[in-house]
């Protein structure tokens, strides 16, 4: 359901990711465990936002892209040092690693709505 304010930030990190995985596949030299890292949380995004009828799926899902994203974090900081001495070639953080980020930030706030979503739920269902 489009109207839902969590399926709107699951789709803008589902499209962010993509953003960045575009300007991953166009760099000069790319790990393959940042690009499978970032591939992976784009596509439980994506699923995400048509299991709107199971939000505790849904949540679920959600915490684990945003691991997934802290892990990307890791693995890039684990690559950069690795590689960033000039052994292998030059590796450096471009501008565009700040959008996973952004993506964990907007994976929150959707959590968050959809908690809200359940609770609510919940509580019509007291009633009852």
């Amino acid at each position: 359901m489009i109207q839902r304010i969590q399926t709107v930030y699951l789709f803008v990190c589902f499209v962010l990711t993509g953003v960045c995985l575009y300007f991953e596949m166009i760099a000069e030299m790319h790990p393959w465990a940042l690009t499978a890292i970032m591939g992976l949380t784009g596509v439980l995004e994506f699923f995400g936002i048509f299991l709107f009828r199971r939000r505790a799926l849904q949540m679920r899902l959600c915490t684990f892209c945003i691991i997934l994203l802290l892990g990307w974090y890791a693995a890039l900081v684990a690559f950069s040092y690795i590689l960033g001495d000039g052994l292998v070639g030059e590796f450096r953080p471009r501008p565009w690693a700040a959008i996973p980020a952004i993506n964990a930030i907007l994976l929150y706030l959707a959590f968050r709505g959809i908690l809200h979503d359940e609770m609510l739920v919940k509580s019509l269902d007291r009633l009852r």
